[in-house]
């Protein structure tokens, strides 16, 4: 499961740093899978309610508490508690599904709080189904920043969809379109877009793209980091039709994106230090709105970072 670093412009966990959470974030994922499994395995899981999963008290174990926790005091927080499922899983592929969605809610909490601050969190992200995917098809040592916020010289921009691996980094521009067939990329500013019916226009993908890389290159360059950077149109559910793709750019249709994201799922190398010194460049360039906790807010959250 890729790791949420920004989102928009809430504040981040991992804007407070980056060399940390996400190594924490693998080991408490491999735990609770571990301990999720195994209670399946048993016959235990349907009878785990939201009280059993949280762990025993120790000093030491903040952190795994926030993770096991899920709890708010803000009523969108509850209403959308996974722990109240109305039937058990049946198969272990259900239990993993089940067990990637409840990390949802986790990941949008480390991405829009810290100790200190927060961030008034959209509850439409909950089900946004493309930050879903994102989350779910890539692997731990992926970072995604989902539209981020910008600072571009004196302005603020919201960005395409950065993709932080540990070779390199994709940004990445979600091409969906309902009723589409066909797509027949241009160098103009539009690209036709055939349905059944007839055509229609669609923005050029690439102009968004080419203004979110001048933004990362420009923060690469002022930190003197060398990062393999490409920009991906992908869409899945439809076909490119008489393209040549530009320099340093995929089209990855229908046809491609299977072998795309073999690659990516299949990638074994660990967290890279120039990945992660990448991430921290990027960050520090982010848009960020939050204000400060109120006590009643973060009580109970004082230890996590233990």
């Amino acid at each position: 499961m890729a790791q949420l670093i920004k989102l928009q412009d809430y504040i981040s966990r991992y804007e407070m740093d980056v060399f940390q959470y996400p190594r924490q974030f693998i080991e408490l994922k491999k735990e609770k899978w571990s301990k999720t499994k195994e209670a399946y395995e048993q016959g235990r899981l349907e009878k785990k309610d939201e009280k059993e999963i949280e762990p025993e008290e120790n000093p030491r174990q903040g952190l795994k508490r926030l993770f096991f926790r899920f709890k708010d005091k803000e009523k969108h927080e509850k209403e959308r508690s996974i722990e109240n499922e109305t039937a058990p899983p049946e198969t272990i592929q259900e239990v993993k599904q089940n067990f990637l969605d409840q990390l949802i809610s986790f990941q949008l909490k480390w991405a829009s709080t810290t100790l200190q601050e927060k961030s008034f969190l959209d509850r439409t992200y909950q089900k946004d189904e493309k930050l879903k995917f994102f989350l779910q098809r890539f692997p731990d040592t992926y970072f995604i920043m989902y539209h981020p916020v910008v600072k571009v010289r004196n302005a603020t921009m919201e960005s395409e969809i950065i993709l932080i691996g540990p070779l390199g980094i994709e940004i990445i521009y979600y091409l969906y379109l309902p009723g589409a067939e066909k797509i027949l990329p241009s160098s103009d500013h539009s690209w036709n877009a055939l349905h059944k019916e007839g055509s229609s226009k669609v923005i050029n993908p690439l102009l968004s793209l080419k203004r979110t890389e001048t933004f990362v290159k420009s923060v690469l360059k002022t930190y003197g980091i060398d990062f393999p950077l490409r920009k991906v149109v992908l869409a899945p559910d439809l076909t490119f039709q008489s393209f040549q793709e530009p320099y340093d750019t995929d089209y990855v249709d229908k046809q491609r994106y299977e072998e795309w994201m073999y690659n990516k799922r299949n990638i074994t190398s660990p967290l890279k230090h120039k990945q992660l010194k990448t991430s921290e460049a990027l960050l520090k360039h982010c848009q960020t709105t939050s204000f400060k906790r109120p006590a009643w807010d973060t009580e109970g959250d004082s230890k996590e970072e233990g």
